[in-house]
């Protein structure tokens, strides 16, 4: 054997010592057995490499220990008088499994080493979480409970909070088992599975005994929740406080909030335990109500039946009776459906078989509507066709010039009288008197022209005419004022006879007084219009 093919120190190194409280494993153990059993040096040798290659490259974790002691053995045998060609090609093999192995076991190491460093890194990650707990658990968000449960309202927000401190600590409980089953399934040295071992005990000792008062604590009161909602509602085998269906929902979202709790076994187990009795003493309430419900459902049916047998005659006379008389039987069967006590479906199906009954009449109603409003359309549709006729006659008459003042006036009071029989709206009479303003002038110009061209004596006695009705008008207005306060001094009280006597006397001489003085002022405008008409 040269020096180059014998043993480095390095390799002895990586060669694990056997001691007596380490025992090899069987299969070590069956391979010696094999290997002495066989009767030449080469075939013992052949066997020992092909244990050694299999010792190397199975799946998981290479066996380096059993490597190296079958390595160790095999060496006793290279020593006895082998073939030299032989001998040369299994010290090859020999060396070269040797070579892997060191090279594996290099690889091994680093990978090691890596997983090592990332531990340590996540190590000092939870440290550094655990050095801020309580900043930590300051910023952390209440945790936002299931709704509807009702039992714990008045403390969801405490629920709220202790269980989102609870789910930090339950983060870094997790993130600690996760690292300490890395540790244990990575190849690492012993010493440094301890350091770590050793570090994650202590970041333990911060974070599980918090974790687990305040487990505690949160069990503890929603115990005593459920406790105080099963008293307040469950006596004995009556339920009380509430309708049975809204406790079956309370219970399901206590039993929901249990799962969503971090609480610990037992009180998680005597809640559920708890909350089953309720909700099979619910079930029987259910069912109960169920039987009752089932038996006022089949009395209302009984009753329903007279009810329907009215309405089958009705459907079969309808055809023979009008609207009124329709109307008159249903109301009547109303009458008769208020003085029994029927279910809510039995009251949807009789509606529903009235409403079918009125359908036609319903229907017919509609279509009269629907022609009404048709023709209240047409009618709107011919009123507005109308106006802008109006419209447009009124625009035309502002560019006539030849018609007179008299003429403008009469064609200006039929546009009017047409215009208040279509009734307008004030807004449009607004807008159609804004149009026919400019009329209105215009014929005051039309007059004043026609005026014009009259004799000097005519306009003479037209002048004279207009200062004369003036001057009644004047005077017929101071009768009027006479008269009205004899007629009150006659209405006042306290007047003997002889007064009430000279009052009225009075009275009815002003009234005379103002009878002529109206006609000779109807007579002086009928002169100015003659003349005016000469015009």
């Amino acid at each position: 054997m040269t020096s180059s093919e014998s043993p480095s120190p390095e390799a002895s190194s990586l060669e694990p010592a056997l001691t007596k409280s380490e025992p090899m494993s069987e299969v070590y153990q069956k391979f010696i057995q094999e290997a002495e059993a066989l009767p030449t040096p080469e075939e013992k040798i052949s066997c020992g490499l092909q244990f050694m290659r299999g010792s190397i490259s199975q799946e998981g974790t290479p066996r380096f220990r059993e490597f190296w002691e079958a390595r160790r053995h095999l060496l006793q045998y290279f020593k006895q008088n082998l073939n030299s060609a032989i001998r040369s090609q299994l010290w090859n093999e020999y060396v070269e499994l040797t070579v892997e192995a060191r090279r594996l076991k290099e690889i091994l190491e680093e990978q090691s080493a890596f997983a090592m460093e990332q531990i340590d890194l996540a190590i000092k990650a939870i440290e550094q979480d655990v050095q801020n707990l309580d900043d930590l658990v300051s910023q952390a968000a209440s945790v936002e409970l299931p709704q509807g449960v009702k039992t714990i309202a008045s403390k969801e927000r405490a629920y709220g909070a202790t269980q989102g401190e609870l789910n930090l600590l339950n983060t870094l409980a997790s993130r600690l088992s996760a690292l300490r089953k890395e540790i244990i399934k990575t190849e690492m040295r012993i010493r440094y599975k301890t350091k770590f071992f050793k570090r994650l005990s202590e970041l333990g000792d911060r974070v599980f005994p918090r974790r687990k008062k305040l487990v505690e604590q949160i069990s503890r009161e929603f115990l005593g929740d459920v406790d105080r909602f099963i008293e307040e509602h469950f006596k004995g085998d009556e339920v009380v406080g509430a309708p049975y269906y809204a406790l079956r929902e309370e219970i399901k979202a206590l039993q929901g909030l249990a799962k969503f709790l971090t609480l610990n076994a037992s009180a998680f187990t005597a809640t559920r335990s708890k909350l089953s009795e309720c909700w099979d003493k619910i079930k029987v309430l259910e069912k109960a109500y169920k039987q009752e419900i089932q038996q006022k459902r089949q009395e209302s049916a009984e009753l329903r039946a007279p009810v329907e047998a009215k309405l089958q005659e009705l459907k079969e006379k309808q055809k023979e009776m009008d609207a009124a008389q329709v109307d008159e039987a249903l109301i009547e069967i109303q009458n008769q459906m208020r003085e029994i006590s029927l279910s809510r479906d039995d009251l949807r199906l009789l509606r529903s078989e009235m409403q079918q009954i009125r359908a036609p009449y319903l229907e017919q109603q509609e279509k009269e509507r629907k022609e009404i409003e048709r023709q209240e359309k047409e009618k709107q549709q011919i009123r507005k066709e109308k106006l802008s006729e109006l419209k447009e006659r009124v625009a035309l008459l502002l560019k006539d010039t030849e018609s007179e003042a008299e003429e403008l006036q009469k064609k200006v009071e039929e546009i009017r009288s047409e215009a208040e029989a279509l009734s307008l709206s004030k807004f449009e009479q607004q807008q159609f008197d804004k149009l026919a303003k400019p009329l209105k002038d215009l014929i005051a110009e039309r007059k004043e022209s026609a005026l014009l061209r009259l004799s000097a004596d005519d306009l003479q006695a037209l002048e004279q005419l207009r200062e004369v009705l003036q001057q009644r008008k004047q005077r017929r207005q101071e009768i009027r004022e006479q008269f009205e306060a004899y007629r009150k001094a006659l209405s006042g009280s306290g007047l003997d006879f002889e007064k009430a006597m000279h009052y009225r006397e009075q009275m009815d001489q002003e009234k005379e007084r103002l009878e002529k003085a109206s006609a000779s002022i109807l007579e002086v405008e009928q002169k100015i219009s003659e003349i005016e008409e000469k015009a």
